[in-house]
């Protein structure tokens, strides 16, 4: 009779273990149902008049870029020195009135104009009333601001263009202390993207999806996607039930069948 009841509970919990296992093998995960574009590496988004490109897509993450415009400045301060051409030129601005206008004067090197000058000393003098000059060969002497060539002069007003730096700019504006120099410079910029995260492009926030490898999906369905995340969060939290349920059968029919068949005392 002992043996007979423990076959009947052993047979109900092998059955609730293959029901639960049943219900396992059919169960499907729920998709992420939302509506969205779908780009690959390479596409492009246009929003608010900027292009965005998918430059990495793969797994769970993507990379856009995009070029972005700033205005950029710089100022030449009156009586500095700045690069000009690979030279070095003196800043000078006229001081009376409301200037519009800044010349640029050539620094001179005049220790490699006097090395490369046979016919004067290496080095220049100075005189009691602190005069300058070079002395030449045969002894003579000539004033240093005389004997040095005109250095070169370059005049910009508002609205003209210069090359700086390697760069093409526009006089801004001048004023009797500095010359504003002003310039658009274009940079890359980049925004990531994973799966589930929130990405704003073009001021439009997205979720992130990946519907296969090497695409990428951006919805405006945020809480479409959220809904999905909790539902296939309930569904392993069943799944998971199920797994129990099937641990537990099969642990209690051992139990039940190892003890009917214990040998007993008479």
């Amino acid at each position: 009779m002992q043996r007979r009841w423990a076959a009947i509970y052993l047979a109900f919990f092998l059955v609730m273990a293959a029901s639960a296992y049943s219900v396992m093998a059919v169960a499907e995960e729920p998709a992420i149902d939302i509506e969205g574009d779908t780009y690959q590496q390479g596409d492009t988004l246009e929003a608010n008049g900027t292009t965005y490109t998918a430059t990495e897509v793969g797994g769970s993450e993507a990379t856009f870029e995009y070029d972005t415009t700033q205005q950029q400045q710089t100022t030449f301060a009156n009586n500095s020195v700045v690069e000009y051409g690979g030279d070095e030129y003196n800043v000078t601005i006229e001081s009376a009135g409301e200037p519009d206008s800044f010349t640029l004067t050539e620094e001179l090197d005049v220790e490699s104009i006097l090395q490369n000058d046979s016919r004067v000393d290496n080095q220049t003098y100075e005189r009691e009333d602190g005069t300058e000059f070079v002395r030449y060969e045969d002894g003579t002497t000539q004033p240093l601001d005389e004997y040095l060539p005109e250095p070169d002069r370059e005049q910009f007003s508002t609205g003209d263009s210069i090359d700086h730096a390697n760069i093409t700019k526009t006089v801004d504006s001048v004023s009797s202390s500095e010359a504003v120099l002003t310039w658009e410079e274009t940079t890359t910029e980049s925004i990531g993207a994973e799966e589930g995260e929130n990405a704003t492009v073009g001021g439009t926030q997205y979720v992130a999806t990946f519907p296969e490898n090497g695409t990428v999906m951006l919805s405006t369905d945020i809480e479409g996607y959220q809904q999905t995340v909790d539902d296939r969060e309930y569904f392993h939290q069943r799944l998971s039930g199920l797994n129990y349920v099937i641990i537990f059968s099969l642990a209690a029919g051992f139990i039940l069948a190892a003890a009917a068949f214990m040998p007993r005392r008479e």
